[in-house]
């Protein structure tokens, strides 16, 4: 169902490429056969006179040389049959030569189904002037009756001397580079009669999977696609749970529905949106007699499945300003439920016969977010709370209240523990497995390292089960505590899903790097080099990073800010992947603040803008945790430890731009998620600078009526640039006050999608289009002339996201899953 979905993107995007001067987009590179000369001239055909071309080594490369010492003769090779092509679609054609004397051309030429010339484009020359490697361009439309296009490396008649090419690479105006990251992790697992249920997210384009694991073999004996309406999509999920009578139970985002699959049946039923429609199911647990409790985002929703139909428990929101019920345990003895809650973190007893509700959070832990995982076993309530697990005790008080009476305080715990066993909870602290005694509330570290994040526990035949996430894909991890015994193996014939791209930016070694969302991944792209298939990447995925919010090259090092917690890694290109965490903004600040006068910023968790200074000094804007409003701006360089500051209280820090000797930095008045109302009230967005020397900040109001958020900065020819949300812009970073502004679209509809408010806009310069400033607002890229500021839409396509610059001068932006590249010069 998800394809005919996908069909109806693609068809509105033909439709509005079909008005624009490009082309539809086509998928996967073209690659010229041997356009790097490795194997000498096989694959380019003799042109013009015979003679005069070779394959040389020239420079450490290898070369194609054409020597040309008469005047009267030309001599060339084309890269014959050539390689499909359409007419009316715009090629742009590149080469790499050295003209050692004389002058070198290059020509675009397009043949028909017999392949009969039928015109060939203006040719790129290149000079001996410099005696380097210069990069010349050819770009031209297909005429009519185009079958094939071809790269001709020529020397005419009248010119005389040598050139040596190399690297001959082509382009389509539009191109469909496909899928760029693809995720072999579960999000969520349930176990049942020896098999482990995990499920797999997916994306827009791609149904999310479950996958049955025989526990004891290690590999997937079963995987079923979940099914979906174009209306409402399932994208993935986080919730998983097993009912008393073997069910399996799933629930997903972002629809809020709910899945049944029943142990061996080949298809999984959909049950429906969870009661209230909302968007998340963020937890299931199991009751008596087949029940299935459940809790949603963003209404706060506590529900039952019971019997074929969904039934709301109690209030909507079950707590008084909750958008999450994040987390549940149940106590069938008790039939009562635990249900953890935020954005302001709430933990309650809710008795499922009475519908009396406890409060049970200790008082220490009121400032956090939420209570992000919850389990009843061994006659307790394991609660985590931001990587700190609470063992509570509830006790009846003669009152016939509840309260909770904390037995213990472990920190930096994973989320997940297992059910209990000969009195004793499992679970992975600092990377080592440890277990928790609930009689003696002694904690006890062994040296076992599992080496995986594990999404769920199980016992089998006293044996410690954990399936989960590992850096290369799925791995299971057994422990005996009788003997210490231990292994943690790959399962395989796990699902192998694309993941949809949350950021995308150029790294210094020339490569477009993509982010994943949710799942995590890097992927790597070699622009105009990669293969044909578009539904898998050209290079493997890199794991071991979380969801990717912005990339920057600076100082010939990949910065990359990764969710949550505002982690900043830096990574050389030269060196073994994974890169190196160098500062985490989520432990930086105080979680009972949120920049109030004389306090500082509360953690942050989204780093949504990078930017670099000339000393090396990479700057990092942020928006907060979860039901925080005050983003910040983090300063690091290395051999320093890093700072946080409030730059602008009350507003997230979306964009920044080095420009003048300062830093600019434009605010967003969205918060975090759960803070109501969405937006600050009564706030405009503003602009702010950062001084270096002195570390001072100070605020700009800008030339608009409210606007919401500041999401695009750039330097551009000495000047400051902005994107404040239709509007652009300007000003000279010595005099910031004296801003202009020019109105360019309407502003986007934040109110309809309050995401674009963090990260709708984009600016950039091309190297090799000095006249343009280059950018996105909504669904458009766009050019605006330097001088006179005219606007001219490139391109409209509906989801289309982010923008980067590889170095032959071409814009790749994402559409969920897939990267695409626009080639504007020539055009």
């Amino acid at each position: 169902m998800r394809r005919a979905l996908r069909g109806a993107v693609a068809a509105a995007l033909l439709a509005t490429l079909l008005a624009l001067p490009f082309a539809p987009a086509s998928a996967a590179d073209l690659r010229i056969v041997n356009g790097g000369f490795d194997g000498g001239l096989t694959g380019w055909s003799g042109s013009h006179s015979p003679g005069g071309v070779d394959a040389v080594v020239w420079d450490g490369r290898t070369t194609a040389r054409i020597t040309d010492a008469d005047p009267a003769a030309a001599y060339g090779r084309e890269s014959l049959p050539g390689l499909p092509a359409t007419a009316g679609t715009r090629y742009t054609l590149y080469g790499e030569v050295w003209a050692d004397s004389g002058t070198a051309n290059l020509y675009l030429r397009f043949r028909d189904a017999s392949g009969r010339l039928l015109t060939a484009s203006a040719s790129a020359n290149a000079s001996a002037t410099g005696r380097q490697w210069n990069r010349v361009t050819a770009s031209g439309v297909a005429p009519t009756g185009t079958a094939t296009v071809s790269a001709l490396i020529y020397s005419g008649v009248t010119d005389v001397g040598t050139a040596y090419w190399d690297e001959v690479l082509i382009t389509r105006d539009v191109t469909d580079l496909g899928v760029q990251i693809e995720s072999s992790v579960p999000n969520a697992t349930t176990f049942a009669g020896g098999s482990a249920y995990a499920l797999y997210t997916g994306t827009a384009d791609t149904n999310p999977q479950l996958a049955v694991i025989d526990v004891a073999a290690e590999q997937v004996t079963r995987k079923i696609t979940i099914p979906d309406t174009a209306a409402t999509p399932t994208v993935g999920g986080w919730a998983a749970a097993t009912a008393t009578d073997g069910s399996v139970y799933l629930g997903t985002y972002p629809n809020s529905k709910l899945y049944r699959y029943v142990p061996g049946q080949s298809t999984v039923t959909d049950l429906g949106r969870a009661e209230g429609g909302y968007s998340f199911i963020w937890d299931l647990e199991p009751g008596a007699d087949g029940k299935v409790y459940g809790g949603t985002y963003n209404d706060g929703r506590y529900f039952k499945y019971d019997s074929g139909a969904f039934t709301t428990i109690g209030s909507v929101p079950v707590v008084e300003g909750a958008q999450y019920v994040r987390s549940l345990a149940h106590d069938p003895a008790a039939n009562a439920t635990y249900l953890g809650t935020g954005t302001n973190a709430g933990l309650i007893r809710f008795d499922n016969v009475t519908g009396r509700v406890d409060r049970l959070l200790p008082d220490a832990y009121a400032h956090n977010s939420m209570v992000g995982g919850l389990t009843w076993t061994g006659g307790r309530l394991f609660a985590w709370i931001d990587r700190t697990l609470l063992v509570l005790r509830v006790v009846r008080q003669t009152d016939g209240s509840y309260a909770a009476v904390t037995d213990a305080t472990i920190t930096d715990v994973d989320l997940h523990h297992s059910p209990a066993r000969e009195g004793k909870v499992w679970f992975v602290r600092e990377g080592l497995l440890h277990s928790y005694d609930v009689d003696t509330r002694a904690v006890q570290a062994t040296d076992v390292r599992p080496g995986l994040d594990v999404t769920g526990y199980t016992w089998a035949d006293g044996t410690l089960v954990g399936l989960g996430a590992a850096t290369d894909g799925t791995r299971i991890f057994k422990y005996d505590p009788a003997n210490g015994r231990w292994s943690t193996r790959a399962v395989s014939g796990t699902p192998v899903l694309p993941a949809a791209i949350n950021a995308l930016g150029a790294g210094p070694d020339g490569k477009v790097y993509t982010g994943g969302y949710l799942t995590g991944g890097t992927g790597v792209y070699d622009p105009l080099r990669g293969d044909g298939d578009d539904d898998r990447p050209d290079t493997p995925t890199l794991n071991g990073l979380s969801q990717t919010d912005s990339l920057l090259a600076h100082n010939g090092l990949l910065y990359i800010g990764a969710y949550p917690s505002a982690k900043l890694y830096s990574y050389d290109p030269a060196r073994p992947w994974p890169p190196t965490l160098r500062y985490t903004g989520g432990e930086a600040g105080d979680k009972a603040d949120d920049c109030e006068p004389g306090k500082g910023p509360p953690p942050q968790d989204r780093p949504y803008a990078l930017a670099g200074g000339p000393d090396g000094t990479v700057y990092m804007g942020t928006v907060p945790k979860y039901g925080k409003r005050s983003g910040a701006l983090t300063i690091w360089k290395e051999g320093t430890a890093g700072r946080t500051v409030c730059v602008a209280p009350n507003q997230s820090v979306v964009s920044l731009a080095y420009a003048g000797g300062r830093l600019f930095g434009g605010t967003s008045t969205r918060g975090a998620l759960g803070v109501d109302p969405v937006y600050a009230p009564g706030a405009s967005a503003v602009l702010f600078s950062y001084d270096p020397a002195d570390g001072g900040v100070r605020t700009y109001q800008l030339p608009l009526t409210a606007p919401k958020a500041v999401t695009a900065l750039a330097e551009v020819d000495g000047e400051l640039w902005g994107l404040a949300g239709g509007s652009l812009f300007t000003l000279d970073p010595a005099r910031p006050a004296a801003i202009t502004a020019k109105r360019l679209f309407p502003d986007p509809d934040y109110a309809a999608k309050p995401s674009m408010a963090w990260r709708d806009g984009r600016l950039l310069t091309v190297a090799q289009d000095p006249d343009h400033v280059y950018g996105t607002s909504g669904d458009q890229i766009f050019r605006i002339d330097k001088t006179s500021r005219a606007l001219t839409v490139l391109l409209t396509v509906p989801g289309m996201e982010g923008l980067t610059v590889d170095g032959f001068g071409n814009l790749y932006y994402k559409v969920n899953e897939r990267l695409y590249r626009l080639a504007v010069l020539g055009s």
